[in-house]
């Protein structure tokens, strides 16, 4: 009896834990006249890949096709530490725009989503702490 409860109290503490880190992040913002949905696989995002999905909207609530979409990411600059500063590009494809980017360090950083469309360019951008 005793080491089927033990079992259970371990069995229920895995399940919390990987639930915890099994969430991903949305977050939806508004850049100029586009309403922007960012979704990350995991919350919060760890030490490697982490992939990207951005979904964009007029303001009709149209999806937005024919933006080009560049990421960057990057840890804010730290006494004695080489910049971390990545860009990169997020092609559309099956209604969003898909991209990976790769965390090499924890700690905070900043997630920028520039759209341009028409000769205008619009930004989002969040925080976030990878681990």
């Amino acid at each position: 009896m005793r080491k089927s409860l033990l079992f259970l109290i371990f069995f229920l503490f895995a399940v919390h834990v990987y639930s915890v880190h099994a969430r991903g992040l949305e977050v939806q913002k508004k850049a100029a006249d586009y309403d922007v949905l960012i979704r990350l696989d995991k919350h919060p995002p760890i030490q490697g890949d982490n992939p990207v999905e951005i979904e964009i909207k007029d303001l009709q609530g149209k999806p937005v096709t024919d933006a080009k979409v560049l990421v960057n990411y990057y840890m804010p600059p730290m006494p004695r530490m080489a910049p971390m500063n990545y860009k990169t590009e997020a092609p559309f494809s099956k209604g969003k725009y898909k991209m990976t980017m790769n965390i090499i360090m924890a700690g905070p950083w900043v997630i920028r989503v520039l759209i341009t469309r028409g000769g205008k360019t619009s930004m989002v951008k969040i925080n976030v702490d990878a681990q």
